[in-house]
């Protein structure tokens, strides 16, 4: 990820040398790990809604994200080709006189926010939170008015997520300063799971209050489709290797259901179905299923060779109510049976369900349904 806006910029030319006193302190010890916090997760938000998702992030729901994770009011947001490269995605939020934060994701790459700590920050620091361990560098202000800034890395999955905090002076280890911005925020945010080049489908969805019309959600978004299910099911890890498509038999899952059953190499099937109007008794655990509840309206069933997911979500907004509906039927007993990454796959595959889905999702999908 290169150095890109303006929280990034100014780092640039403070390592760049043009200000006096860049790098002019050590990089810290790793003695210093005793005094690392550990992070927890808000208390704000639900813990069953921390996990990574498999739908593209826009910039606005990485605004969410972080406006979920630090309490900052921001006047406007930027964003565009002027901060970001073709390959990541995130926003600037701006605020008061001069603050700014700047949160981004993309790939690994040799620009490692690790790789400015060598180069001559003026601290740096490795920090623990409950899902990775971050980087957290900054540099100190300086007697011609300039603040400063704290950044905060953490790279997994090939990716790294950045957050550039600049606004306040920088006067010593901004752990031990009272920042309206803290570490302890910044780590929560860029550990979060959900941030990323791709997040959940509730975050792709969601609206920000003063988030720029353009490129805001819904402009890209169409219905959903049985093509558009099964392309969403490719995108996934679990399921990309589905060989083919068919429509499901959807006669049982109530008016306006439709989806799709896909086969795998080793000859089993999965059971895609978004179904507006599921019957009462398609949302209870069936006798010849052993059960345990789901986060919303449903269940997670299994028995040999056979697992099932259903979700049933409110209406909410303009959104209709809509249940989903996701089968895997295995040629032969679970390996080991073992049911967690079974359980993984279907929860994952319950995000291809949602009743709209991105333009280019759907065109995948146009050919894909036999």
């Amino acid at each position: 990820m290169r150095r890109r806006g303006m929280a990034l910029l100014a780092a640039t030319a403070l390592c760049a040398g043009l200000v006096a006193g860049c790098g002019s302190s050590s990089t810290e010890a790793d003695d210093s790990a005793s005094e690392e916090p550990t992070v927890a997760p808000s208390v704000s938000i639900d813990p069953a809604d921390l996990k990574p998702g498999n739908q593209p992030a826009t910039p606005e729901a990485i605004a969410a994200i972080t406006l979920q994770r630090v309490p900052v009011e921001p006047e406007t947001f930027e964003g565009g080709d002027l901060y970001f490269e073709r390959d990541e995605v995130g926003t600037v939020l701006l605020w008061g006189a001069d603050h700014s934060l700047e949160v981004k994701a993309g790939p690994v790459d040799d620009d490692l926010l690790s790789t400015w700590c060598r180069d001559g920050m003026s601290g740096c620091v490795e920090v623990k939170a409950a899902t990775g361990t971050a980087t957290v560098a900054w540099d100190l202000a300086t007697d011609d008015g300039t603040p400063g800034q704290l950044m905060v890395s953490y790279a997994s999955g090939g990716e790294e997520r950045r957050a550039a905090y600049v606004g306040e002076k920088i006067t010593g280890d901004p752990r031990k300063l009272d920042l309206e911005v803290s570490v302890d925020d910044l780590v929560a945010l860029v550990t979060d799971p959900r941030l990323g080049t791709k997040t959940t489908t509730k975050l792709t969805k969601a609206q920000v209050s003063g988030f720029p019309t353009a490129g805001a959600n819904g402009t890209d978004e169409v219905a959903l489709t049985a093509g558009a299910i099964a392309a969403g099911l490719l995108e996934t890890k679990a399921y990309a290797d589905i060989d083919s498509f068919e429509k499901a038999d959807v006669s049982a899952y109530g008016k306006g259901a439709f989806g799709v059953v896909g086969t795998t190499p080793g000859g089993g099937t999965v059971t895609a179905v978004h179904a507006p109007n599921l019957p009462a008794e398609k949302r209870k655990c069936p006798s010849t299923l052993t059960c345990s509840k789901g986060d919303t309206d449903g269940y997670d069933g299994w028995t040999d060779g056979l697992a099932e997911t259903v979700r049933c979500h409110p209406a909410e907004g303009d959104a209709r109510a809509f249940c989903a509906v996701v089968r895997q039927q295995a040629p032969a007993p679970f390996p080991g049976d073992d049911l967690d990454p079974v359980l993984a796959g279907l929860e994952t595959a319950l995000e291809t369900l949602w009743p709209t889905v991105a333009a280019e999702t759907a065109a995948r999908g146009e050919s894909l349904v036999g």
